[in-house]
Formats: C-alpha cells, structure tokens, sequence
C-alpha cells in the first residue's frame, strides 16, 4: 500500500496542528462547560428527530440512545435511517429532521451555495489514515497511483463527495490523473458485493464494510486516501436547520451535552459492539477488529477550514465558488434578549 505525498495547500499550521493534539481536551463540545442550564429549564422540543446513515460514523447516536445520554438532557430521539447525507437534505428543509449526520463536503456545498440553512453543532467523525481506504479485488493489480487509470473505481455517491476528493487528491499527489479513472457509484454497504462480482475494480470502503469486504471476497487495501495532507480530517458532523437551532437553544445544548458523552464512550470498543450490530450488520465479535477514525468530543473552526481547503483545489466537483469561513457555519446561541 502507498500514500500521499504531503501537497502545499492543505498542510497542517502550527495552530491546527495543537488543536488536533488538544481537541479531546477542549472546545465547546467537550462536555467540560458548566451543564447547570439543564436546571434553568426544560428543553423546548423534547422529542426530537435524528437523521443518520447505517455507518460507523453515527454509531455514537445509538450509543447515546442505549446508554440514556438522550434521555438524561430531557430529550426523546425518534432516530430516522437514511441512506446517504444527501438524502436528509430534503428533510432537513423542509423541518422533519431537528438534526443529522452529514459528511462535511455535503454540507459545506449546500450551505455555501443557499440550498440548505443549517448549522453544525457538534463534530462526528475524524479520518485516520486505516479508517478510509481503498480495496481492490483479488486478482486486480494496483502497486502504484497509475494503475488506477483505466480501472472501474468507486468512490462512493454523487461525485464531489469527501471520499472523491480524497481520492483523486492522493492520486493527483502520487502523478496520477484522476480523470483518467474509470468513475462508479456504489454506497458503502454494496461496496463488498460489488468487489465480489467485479462490478468495480476498487472502491473506497469504511468500516465495518471495508473488514468485511477482506473477509468476504479477500479484497486488498492498496490504497490510504487519508494520509499526508489529508491526515485527521474531518469527515462527518451533526447539523441542525437554523430556525429550529434559534428557536429552541436549550434543546440543541442538550443534544450537543448527549453527544459529547457519546463521543468520548464511543472511544470503547465495548460499548460499539453493543450498537454495531443493529446499526451495520456486523457481529459484535467483529467490532474490535475494526479499523476506527477519531469520535473527536469538541467542535473547532481551524480543523473545519481543511475540508474546504480540499474543496477549494476543485472547484469543478466540490460546487464551491467562493471563499467561505468555516466558524461563520458553526452555530452558536443567540445572546438572551438579541
């Protein structure tokens, strides 16, 4: 398996670099901030309706919902599956959904472009380098960036998603021409039957997909998309529409509370392994197996800046035409009397 070579524009400064080793120990996520608000008065909204995707990434959802994290804030979560981050954006518009999961390449594209009015409340998902990656069938011979040229390559769904971008930047770093890819469309759960009946040569897997695909058809990890410039990305996040987020503050603090403790259990394979199953279809006894990313337990502006510095090396894809701010999409409450 090779990696990227490091590409100037999306190097890590020194200020980001202490907010990836401090992260876990800060921000307003972090569940250190004083939680006597619950005792000013009860949520506005106490049922509440969550969007997710069957994936590793909202795992800390159904963790909350087990352990009571939900049920202690006050609030009763009605958790809505859905098939992709852009699925929910129809929902989150149109208010059936209070909050979601969304990659943050999704989400950023909508917002910057006025298609979706929402917030991020709360980070989800950080990528490492063995917790994105992409198998190639048995049989098919991948040693370097060029031998996916001409192959049948999935990158998840639609193009421009995160998984592309990370793709053919590591492609593109290793002078490979990601144009030159032979581009297909398959979500993650289908990812391992795909490479079973050579639909695709390759394809970006996340877990707990990517194990299962090794299991199941012996497919081989030939590539890491997160890695050099890319390394701890973010990758998901929790949004809520605006209005609904001004509207009921106390609510969205509950929910970030429920989160944050969610987050830092998600840390124990023990308590994955008691969501997993129903979530993914994994076996329990798999989940220690797993290759994880981060559930990272706090919300940072400088970190959030690198996926649009992603999107920004291609326009084209990513739909974003202009010079955005990540800490304008943060949400933050509305000061008492404003």
């Amino acid at each position: 398996m090779f990696t990227a070579r490091a590409r100037r524009g999306l190097r890590l400064t020194a200020a980001a670099v202490a907010t990836l080793l401090t992260a876990a120990g800060c921000g307003i996520l972090d569940g250190s901030s004083d939680s006597s608000s619950t005792s000013n008065g009860q949520v506005e909204k106490p049922n509440v309706r969550i969007g997710i995707i069957a994936s590793v990434d909202d795992a800390p959802v159904k963790v909350a919902e087990k352990l009571g994290y939900f049920k202690e804030e006050g609030l009763n979560p009605e958790i809505k599956m859905f098939q992709s981050a852009s699925q929910t954006l129809p929902a989150l518009g149109s208010g059936d959904l209070d909050f979601s999961l969304m990659n943050y390449v999704t989400y950023f594209q909508n917002a910057a472009a006025k298609t979706l009015d929402a917030k991020i409340v709360a980070d989800a998902y950080q990528g490492t380098s063995d917790a994105l990656v992409m198998l190639a069938r048995p049989g098919v011979t991948i040693t370097s960036a060029k031998d996916f040229e001409g192959k049948k390559v999935s990158v998840h769904q639609p193009p421009g998603n995160i998984a592309d971008l990370l793709f053919r930047s590591t492609l593109r770093d290793n002078g490979a021409d990601p144009n030159k890819v032979n581009y297909q469309q398959v979500p993650f759960p289908n990812i391992p039957n795909a490479l079973k009946t050579g639909t695709i040569d390759a394809g970006i897997a996340i877990e707990p997909f990517m194990t299962q695909a090794e299991k199941d058809t012996g497919a081989v990890r030939v590539l890491k998309v997160v890695s050099g410039p890319t390394q701890d990305i973010p990758l998901s996040g929790y949004v809520s529409p605006s209005k609904f987020a001004k509207e009921n503050p106390k609510t969205v603090a509950a929910f970030q509370r429920a989160m944050s403790k969610a987050q830092q259990a998600s840390g124990d394979r023990s308590k994955l392994a008691e969501v997993m199953p129903d979530l993914t279809g994994v076996d329990a006894a798999t989940v220690p197996l797993l290759n994880l990313g981060v559930f990272p337990t706090s919300l940072d502006a400088t970190r959030l800046q690198r996926v649009i510095s992603l999107m920004e090396s291609y326009p084209d894809l990513s739909k974003l035409t202009q010079k955005i701010d990540a800490s304008t999409f943060i949400y933050a409450p509305t000061p008492a009397g404003s």
